[in-house]
């Protein structure tokens, strides 16, 4: 009997040679300029569990901050971290906006704050405004302000050096999220009582429409196409962290107004359900799937299934099911090949990150990487050479080199931020235009 060897040569040289590629420099790099932009939330301290076996006085210590990491091919990391700000929560399932250009980038903060657990405790420092009755026009102004309990939108100009905040928008309602919309101009924001469609105009957010929200609370992602939204929704699962299942639901988005069209509901037979707690959602990038996690709040006691509606049905409905992914789902990141998909792991005593194959019929678990405690956004680079999570446990990002078509290997480098992180956004690199010469 003959034995070959090329087939097993060829995906070693492939390997080596990436990680080769990976260790020309000293320092990380991305096969194209792209800029990262993080949020972290000072009130994560207080609800570590460590607290709870030694003293702790539930002080507000720790400002929120936000940073900027610019990466590219030929230069080291670029980072500030800014404090004091703006105002972020990691409460709930937090994303984040940067504008097509990479120029702005745009946070949402919720006052909502869990009515049981340690952070329910937490007490601020005496006259510092908290809330949006406790801010003036002349307050809104200032650049060191962070109000923690406000309902307010943030601009960031990334194109200047020192990263001001050229815009506050505060609302009486609930913003937990917001996102681009495909044509570069609109953003959508998810609150407590309405869908917000937003357009931004040399750094400017104005409102264009806006849509009642009946179905509570939740998280949303925006069709490829620009036309459909998915979302999950509990009237009471961020407010009280318990209630009934979360329900999912599509929405039509024409003309820069939303109109709700269907429940997407779990089709007969699929071994899994919605739960109290499966209300983090994402749209694949040709738009075919949405995954759920089928979250447990990271209790080491329940592994979690990852549901999977068909956007291409209609009405869209839960068709799959991966089954016992892990504890605490936290969120996905799709890798541009459209096949792997990675979902944070919260446990309580060390995280880590599922690998998903959601091109395989059935959808599988391939295998889990390690990961830094509190693992909350995860974002793929756009050319998918790098994998980026955020540890709010260790004030880091973590790196992640992809080497095969379903391979992620951890990079020992990793980049300081903000301690508390809570939400990762990727966009390009912001270069002004230079100007013609006359």
């Amino acid at each position: 009997m003959k034995l070959t060897f090329a087939p097993l040569m060829v995906a070693a040289t492939f390997v080596l040679s990436t990680l080769a590629a990976a260790q020309d420099h000293p320092y990380l790099t991305t096969q194209s300029p792209i800029t990262l932009f993080n949020t972290s939330d000072g009130e994560f301290e207080a609800s570590r569990t460590t607290h709870r076996i030694r003293p702790y006085d539930y002080k507000l210590k720790t400002k929120d901050s936000f940073t900027v990491i610019h990466l590219g091919p030929d230069h080291p990391p670029i980072v500030k971290t800014v404090y004091g700000t703006i105002p972020a929560t990691i409460l709930g399932p937090g994303t984040m906006a940067m504008s097509k250009d990479g120029k702005y980038a745009m946070v949402t903060n919720t006052g909502l704050r869990p009515k049981v657990g340690l952070s329910s405790r937490l007490s601020y420092p005496t006259g510092v405004p908290l809330t949006n009755k406790d801010l003036t026009s002349d307050l809104l102004k200032k650049q060191k302000l962070s109000p923690q309990l406000s309902d307010m939108l943030s601009v960031i100009d990334l194109s200047k050096e020192d990263y001001p905040v050229v815009q506050r928008l505060l609302f009486d309602d609930h913003p937990i999220n917001i996102l681009p919309h495909p044509d570069g101009r609109h953003f959508l924001m998810f609150a407590s009582r309405f869908f917000y469609v937003l357009k931004l105009d040399n750094g400017h957010l104005t409102e264009v429409s806006r849509f009642p929200n009946t179905y509570g609370l939740g998280s949303f992602w925006i069709h490829p196409k620009g036309d459909r939204i998915f979302s999950t929704q509990n009237t009471s699962a961020i407010t009280s962290l318990k209630g009934g299942a979360c329900q999912a639901h599509w929405f039509a988005l024409e003309e820069q107004k939303i109109r709700y069209l269907s429940e997407v509901k779990v089709t007969k037979g699929v071994d899994s359900a919605l739960t109290d707690q499966s209300f983090i959602s994402r749209i694949s990038q040709d738009g075919k799937w949405a995954l759920i996690c089928q979250r447990t709040r990271g209790n080491d006691r329940d592994l979690c299934d990852v549901l999977i509606a068909d956007l291409t049905l209609d009405p869209p409905a839960i068709t799959r099911a991966i089954k016992q992914v892990g504890d605490g789902l936290e969120n996905f990141a799709f890798h541009p090949n459209g096949k792997m998909v990675v979902a944070a792991c919260l446990e309580n005593t060390k995280n880590s990150l599922a690998v998903l194959d959601i091109a395989s019929s059935p959808p599988r678990l391939l295998y889990h990487l390690d990961a830094a405690g509190s693992s909350q956004g995860a974002e793929f680079s756009p050319d998918g050479d790098k994998l980026f999570v955020g540890s709010a446990d260790h004030g880091r990002i973590e790196v992640y080199d992809f080497v095969g078509e379903f391979e992620l290997r951890k990079n020992q480098k990793f980049i300081k931020i903000g301690y508390g992180h809570n939400s990762l956004t990727i966009g390009p690199r912001y270069f002004p235009k230079k100007s013609s010469a006359k």
